[in-house]
Parts: structure tokens; sequence; C-alpha cells
């Protein structure tokens, strides 16, 4: 099977990774590709050097079309009235501007559906200023390797992707599979692939392991101090958390303004030299508490919020559990005080610490 053409998803500062550094490196390794949600964003990867098509997926109006022109991005059409809105703003541009119309297969979020796509091919040949140069589609299960929705869908899609060819407008790359259906569907391949979770190096399904994945970031702090406490005390916010025995309690520098949740409180475990040491007492803004006890843990020591040390692993699927959520949430929480950087051994698309 032939190579397809890879959009690299890098919405959300790249899931949190920070999407300038990932998109340079993955520019540097020769992706040309790349999907973003909003005109900002795309704007944003310019203005640091990166080339190649950038695919606006979610947001693109009428009133963005001269910055969407000025920087080369290109605009996703998914409502009726939006193309209608753009068709017009387009409509004496000496040079058409290029378009990936979104098709809603079964989403049922965004896109056109099937049924008013012939009033949109009627749209688009009168609008000399958009050219057609891709379809595509959002998959709604194909995490659900099983369910027949997936297939369904892309079927939907061909059929768009074959009237607008029937109508003499081309549909340019047609393209639907996420991480997951990159994977388990390979049905959904058709000319593009548009990889988001997975570039990153997480699995799309919880307690799978694909080959070739790892974690592009970590999240790591150091210890601020350990306290030294009695059996029977109280620590943290309303004191929801008392000591059952003597015990060192580590307090670390980082919380849920970091994006390291306070649903975490009791449920996620921090890493401390290669053991788990479980969290303790409520996460607050900028504190967490984790209990150290018999780990001979130090002022300063290295503090694995989300990553690996001496062999021992939070991963983001753990901290997602944790916190009764997807990883997703779990990446793009990440705030903005924590720092980005590049391991220096291996200079990694992304890195993160506190």
């Amino acid at each position: 099977m032939a190579p397809r053409p890879v959009y690299a998803v890098l919405k959300a500062d790249a899931y949190g990774h920070g999407a300038e550094e990932v998109a340079r490196r993955l520019s540097r390794e020769g992706a040309d590709r790349f999907a973003v949600a909003q005109t900002d964003e795309g704007i944003g990867l310019r203005r640091v050097g990166v080339a190649g098509e950038i695919l606006v997926l979610s947001h693109a109006e009428a009133p963005d079309l001269p910055r969407l022109r000025a920087y080369g991005l290109t605009p996703a059409l998914y409502d009726l009235r939006q193309l209608r809105d753009l068709a017009r703003a387009s409509h004496a541009f000496p040079d058409p501007i290029g378009a990936h119309l979104e098709l809603d297969t079964g989403m049922g979020r965004a896109g056109l559906r099937l049924e008013d796509l012939g009033a949109a091919i009627e749209d688009l040949r009168a609008a000399p200023g958009l050219r057609v140069v891709g379809t595509f589609a959002n998959l709604s299960s194909a995490d659900d390797a099983s369910s027949p929705a997936t297939a369904k869908q892309v079927e939907r899609l061909r059929e768009g992707a074959a009237r607008l060819s029937a109508a003499g407008i081309g549909p340019g790359l047609v393209h639907a599979a996420n991480s997951a259906a990159v994977f388990s569907h390979r049905d959904a391949w058709l000319d593009a692939v548009r990889p988001g979770l997975a570039l990153y190096g997480i699995a799309p399904r919880p307690r799978i392991v694909e080959p070739g994945l790892r974690p592009a970031l970590s999240v790591e702090t150091r210890v601020l101090t350990v306290r030294r406490l009695p059996a029977g005390t109280p620590i943290g916010y309303g004191g929801r958390f008392v000591t059952d025995r003597d015990s060192s309690i580590a307090v670390l520098p980082i919380g849920y303004a970091d994006g390291y949740r306070r649903s975490f409180s009791g449920t996620a475990s921090v890493l401390l030299r290669g053991r788990a040491a479980p969290v303790v007492g409520a996460v607050s803004m900028d504190v967490t508490l984790v209990d150290a006890t018999g780990l001979s843990v130090e002022r300063g020591d290295r503090a694995v919020c989300l990553g690996t040390q001496d062999g021992a692993t939070v991963s983001t699927w753990d901290l997602a559990t944790a916190a009764g959520t997807i990883p997703y949430e779990i990446l793009c929480g990440l705030g903005r005080r924590v720092a980005r950087r590049c391991r220096p051994d291996e200079n990694p698309v992304g890195g993160g610490g506190h």
C-alpha cells in the first residue's frame, strides 16, 4: 500500500506539547502538512517559519479571510452559510484560495450533510475565489475497533467525494483517519491521514500497546521540602487526609494551575526515586503533597508527575483514569507556566517540566 500524506494535527498548542517547537521539529524531519483548529494557531506557526500546508479545521469565518490568504492558510468549509460567506468574500480574488470541504458523515457536530451537498456544489461552481483541494470527515467511533460506525462514515465520505467528482469539482485529497483509525481501520486511510494523539506517542485506546509509540512528553518537578509528621496529623485544605502513621510528606511546587488536577487528590501517584508515591490531601493551586514515607526523599529530588523514572511509569492514561477523563484533556490542560523544554539527551519534539 502506497504511503499517504500525513496531516500532523497541532491544534491546542500541539496537545499541550508546544506547537511551535513540535512543528519546527516535524518540519526538520520532512513533514509538510499540518492541521490546526483556529486561524490564530496557523498564523503562530507561520510566524516561526513553518512552511507547507496548514489546514484550519474548525474555525475559519469570512472576516478571517484576509489573514488566511496573507499567511497562506487553508480554511475548512463546514457549513453552508459559512461557505457562502467565504464565497462572497473571496469572489474578487485574482487567484482562488484552496479550501477543504468537511462532510458530516455521522459525527453530527460540523460539516455539510450529504443532503446539502447539492446546494454546496452549486455554490462552489459560482465561487471563483474558492478551490476545493481536499474533502474530509471526522470519525466519531474509531477508538472502538468493533463499532460498525467507522465503516459507514467512510462509505458516506466516499459517496460525497464521488458526487463532487461527478459534478466536475475535484474533491482533492480525501481524508478521515485519526489516530485510532490509523491503527485499526485501514479502510479509512483513503488519500491522507490525520494523526493527533498518536503523533505524541500515546495510544488512542487504554491498555493497548501500539508498536513504535513512545510518549514525547514528561512532566517533572523537584521536591520543595519534606515534612516529617506524626500519626494523626491532618494535611492540606480541609484536612481531608490524616496520616495514619509517622509519615514523610513531600511537598511539590505544582498544582491545578499547572494542569495537575484537583481530581488527582487520592487517586494518582508521583514517581520519587523510581517508586510510586501516592498523592495525599487536596491538590491545591500551586502545591501537591505526596506520601514519601520510606523512600528517603530529600529536598531537590526529581519528581515525575507524568513519565518514567528508573523503570517505573505514570502514563497519560493513568492520569486520565485517575481524573475520570481522557488523555487529550490531561495534555491540553497543562498550564502556561509549565516550561516546555526538549530533553537534552535526545532533543525530542516535546518535553515538559515545572
